[in-house]
């Protein structure tokens, strides 16, 4: 190692060089120089002493005898002599070195030949060292070799990538100087046009085409005199142009013809959706005002409805009914408000908002662009894009949109903007304002039936290989697979299933297994599995203290017990809920004891239940948080059973929100609520008179299978739920002048 001071003789070869100094300098700040001159080779026979330093006796070394004219030695200096010409005619580090010792070495002595030539090479010092400690001298001058034909092959591979390195550079350069040639000739002849000058041509010719309106003409003239004074190899140069092919790219003026025949609109609708009337309907009434004005205006209207109902395959059926260009982008999870208004130019990699990409894809300003997932915006430290939409999505500004990446007006007041949400709850209120909101609803089984007979079937068929005669599915089947394994409110869980029932019907036809399968009631388990629902209701008949309600959730409707029962016996009464319910439900059930409590006292005077007794409220489905308001009569008439030691009427469910005068409010989501109570097999319905509004809107095939009844206050609710009790109660002052107009 370099530096470590040399102590043991036993870390030093025992044959090694004596040098003869031949010349000293002192170097600055780094000690002195020694120039020295190899004499010969020496033994090390031992140490003399150790301090202050190593110092070790020695002997002169002799080469073993041999005879320089003997042939074999001769021909080991002839082959070194021609190894030695061959490496000189390349490429070598010591090339000047090695022609010396070719003209000034005596050969007649082979051993010094084979010093001065192996210190020429550039072979490690272990092969140095093994030609040093040879004494043997032809042996020595067949180790020379060796490394002299190492030395030769590394030369030669040298060689060979100079070469290579020199062809590709020429070939580089051959080329370039051919194009700048053949550039030059085409010039001389008319042929070539410069690049700048042909791009700005061809900007000028798209700028003639279409009908910017003034304010962005002026910009486009004006970026086009500042590309033509700039370099083509400037970074300025090609951000230009880009912005420029983004300015003469957009469809200024351009728009798609309107189809205002309502006739060919219905029909359209209807092929491609099933139900779904009230959309249906305010589209054609879009259209029918088109109609009569001579030209359709753009418009707001966000489609709201649990998952799989069709929400945003209807914005496509928009667009073909109106005979416009379609285009979709997803801002859920958005969180860059640029994706909507467009990168600075200043930025590295800038382009324009979706919205800008949007009218240059479908080249016309007039499209249906559908917003789909609007209620999942989001928002983070690069912007709120709900606070963006604002703008978009507002009649009144969106008709000089302000891009950040093309800073000119643009007019989005034509075009027809479909917002898709399952929930409302997370759009924020100025946005949702400027919206024109229609609920879709969940599917009625037989909306799904007729939807998996006139859609599902035939394309999934198609998609497996199967013709309607090779594969049946039976009406019957299909209720069947509708109440049983899909009970969503939409028809995306109905596909999934109809497209595993048609797999494992191809795999029995496509085995050999059968020709022709038909699927009934009977043998549908056999293709998709036990039912998911085997049984509609969780008590086949409601015991004391137990009461069926109705829920909205973003799945759509569902059924929901309210559980009472007597935990112990306490001195004033008290009562415990759970269920996992949020705060609005909680508080809920405080006003449904409240009340309880006050309206056993007339109904039974001498009952003394709520005192003596510490009750426990449950919802069950643990797991599933819930919230809201609506269970308040169900929660009222499910104390009163307990307490009363009677049991409801069956087949009855009931939802309203109930104040402590026990006036019964209006809640929301009617239409799924009563399709779950048509699942759940009951028979009357219990809603708030403010909700006849909502019944009216049911279709008559959901309205004939369920009686309803609406209450004004709790006496209503109680006399369906307990009909023995009937006008058993008295009305209070305070209670008649709640009932009164």
């Amino acid at each position: 190692e370099e530096g470590k001071l040399i102590t043991d003789p036993s870390e030093i070869h025992e044959i090694g060089c004596l040098g003869q100094i031949v010349h000293v300098q002192g170097v600055q700040n780094l000690g002195m120089q020694l120039l020295i001159a190899g004499v010969g080779r020496v033994l090390v026979t031992g140490a003399s002493k150790t301090e202050p330093f190593l110092t070790v006796n020695i002997e002169r070394c002799q080469d073993k005898p041999y005879d320089p004219s003997d042939k074999v030695m001769k021909a080991w200096m002839l082959e070194l002599m021609s190894t030695l010409k061959s490496i000189v005619k390349l490429e070598h580090l010591f090339k000047e070195q090695l022609q010396t010792i070719l003209n000034q070495v005596d050969v007649q002595n082979p051993g010094l030949l084979a010093d001065i030539t192996t210190s020429m090479t550039t072979a490690d010092r272990k092969d140095l060292q093994d030609v040093l400690e040879c004494l043997d001298v032809e042996e020595r001058l067949a180790r020379t070799l060796r490394l002299l034909k190492i030395e030769l092959e590394q030369a030669q591979l040298q060689k060979n990538i100079h070469k290579q390195m020199e062809d590709n550079v020429s070939k580089m350069q051959r080329k370039h100087f051919l194009t700048e040639q053949m550039k030059i000739i085409k010039k001389e002849l008319g042929m070539e046009v410069d690049e700048k000058e042909e791009l700005i041509e061809k900007m000028t010719a798209k700028l003639a085409e279409i009908n910017a309106p003034p304010n962005a003409e002026k910009i486009i003239q004006e970026q086009l005199k500042k590309l033509s004074m700039l370099e083509t190899a400037s970074p300025e140069f090609n951000i230009t142009r880009t912005y420029l092919d983004w300015l003469v790219s957009l469809p200024w003026g351009i728009s798609s013809e309107d189809n205002i025949d309502i006739k060919v609109a219905f029909e359209t609708l209807d092929n491609d959706h099933y139900g779904m009337r009230d959309v249906k309907d305010r589209i054609l009434e879009f259209i029918a005002v088109g109609k009569l004005k001579g030209t359709i205006n753009g418009k707001i209207l966000c489609f709201h409805g649990p998952p799989g109902v069709g929400k945003t395959s209807i914005g496509k059926s928009v667009a073909t009914a109106v005979g416009r260009k379609f285009f979709r982008f997803s801002v859920g999870g958005m969180t860059d408000v640029s994706e909507i208004k467009g990168h600075r130019r200043t930025y590295v990699g800038a382009m324009p908002g979706k919205l800008v990409q949007a009218l240059k894809y479908v080249g016309t300003n007039n499209p249906v662009i559908v917003l789909d997932e609007i209620d999942k915006l989001g928002r983070g430290y690069q912007g709120d894009p709900a606070s963006a939409l604002l703008e978009v999505l507002d009649p009144e500004q969106n008709k000089e949109f302000l891009d950040h990446y093309l800073d000119v007006p643009i007019d989005l007041s034509q075009v027809l903007f479909v917002c898709t949400a399952n929930s409302l709850d997370t759009i924020p209120g100025p946005l949702k304002d400027r919206m024109e909101l229609i609920q879709v609803s969940g599917y009625t089984a037989d909306e799904k039936v007729e939807i998996a007979k006139r859609h599902l079937l035939p394309k999934l068929r198609d998609e497996s290989g199967m013709k309607a005669s090779d594969a049946n599915v039976t009406d019957a089947a299909l209720r069947t697979l509708i109440n049983k394994y899909c009970r969503e409110p939409g028809v995306r869980n109905l596909q999934k299933q109809v497209e595993k029932l048609l797999r494992k019907m191809a795999f029995q036809i496509a085995t050999g297994e059968a020709t022709k399968l038909s699927v009934s009631e009977n043998n549908l388990t056999s293709f998709v599995g036990p039912p998911l629902f085997p049984k509609d209701r969780i008590y086949d008949h409601t015991p004391k203290g137990v009461v069926m309600g109705l829920a909205w959730t973003a799945m759509g409707g569902t059924s929901l017990y309210v559980e009472c029962v007597s935990a112990a016996t306490s001195e004033r009464g008290s009562l415990r809920s759970t269920g996992q319910m949020g705060d609005v439900m909680k508080e809920s059930t405080e006003i449904a004891y409240t009340y309880a409590r006050k309206y056993l006292k007339k109904v039974d005077p001498k009952n003394t239940f709520f005192e003596k007794n510490s009750v426990h409220l449950h919802v069950p489905e643990g797991a599933t948080p819930k919230d809201g308001p609506s269970a308040g009569i169900t929660m009222i008439t499910s104390l009163l059973s307990l307490a009363m030691g009677k049991s409801v009427a069956q087949k009855f469910a009931m939802t309203g929100e109930v104040t402590l005068t026990g006036k019964v409010l209006p809640v929301g989501g009617i239409k799924e609520k009563v399709l779950a109570s048509q699942r759940a097999g009951v028979k009357t319905v219990i809603l708030p008179v403010d909700n006849k509004r909502d019944w009216d809107e049911l279709a008559e095939e959901v309205r004939s299978s369920v009686d309803v009844v609406f209450a004004t206050s709790y006496k209503d609710v109680f006399e369906v739920a307990f009909p023995e009790k009937k006008g058993a109660e008295v009305t209070t002052t305070e209670e008649a002048q709640s009932d009164s107009p």
